[in-house]
């Protein structure tokens, strides 16, 4: 391998519109134990490809938030907490899988890329509590928080129409991104 990417959606913890890409420069962990902490675990991004990937999202006229990007091994739904590790970190964009990506890419010696997505934003709670569903014995009342609110399902939508703009912003950003000159990049190698 020449290149780690953690791609997919992310929230946003700055200004953003749904769609905008996230692009990191760096990626830690988060957990929540009665407060939430930041695990000294962070990752640089390699900064010549991050620079080919700012020019792909550039040549599509797409709008790039760059900065540090935490993960939690947890949905964070509560707009308050996306708050609070908005102060705590400094950090753009939240996800729940890139610090991990980021670990064993370092263990490998392999240079790391984030680019994400913006599916939900820092001041909207998603529609109900995800993790839930995370575990596979919770999973009834998952099901049971979602009937037990019944505006959960507008919000499961209005969430289902933001996951689709990202997924196809990503996409539209991939094909850019596939489409720029081989020549051009300076990928390591």
């Amino acid at each position: 391998m020449s290149l780690v990417m953690s791609t997919g959606f992310a929230c946003a913890l700055v200004p953003a519109q749904v769609g905008d890409l996230i692009v990191g420069t760096a990626v830690s962990s988060v957990f929540f134990e009665g407060t939430w902490t930041m695990r000294d675990d962070r990752v640089l991004c390699d900064e010549a490809v991050r620079a080919d990937l700012l020019i792909a999202a550039q040549d599509a006229g797409m709008v790039a938030r760059v900065g540090p990007v935490v993960s939690s091994g947890t949905v964070v739904w509560q707009a308050e907490d996306k708050r609070q590790l908005r102060r705590l970190t400094d950090a753009t964009g939240l996800d729940m899988e890139s610090a991990a990506v980021a670990a064993v890419a370092q263990e490998r010696g392999v240079p790391m890329a984030i680019v994400r997505t913006v599916s939900d934003l820092i001041d909207e709670d998603l529609p109900l509590d995800f993790n839930l569903f995370l575990r596979p014995t919770a999973w009834i009342k998952g099901m049971q928080a979602l009937i037990g609110r019944p505006s959960s399902f507008v919000g499961l939508n209005r969430l289902r129409k933001q996951s689709r703009v990202a997924a196809d912003r990503l996409t539209e950003w991939f094909q850019h991104y596939a489409e720029t000159d081989i020549e051009s990049l300076r990928l390591p190698g």
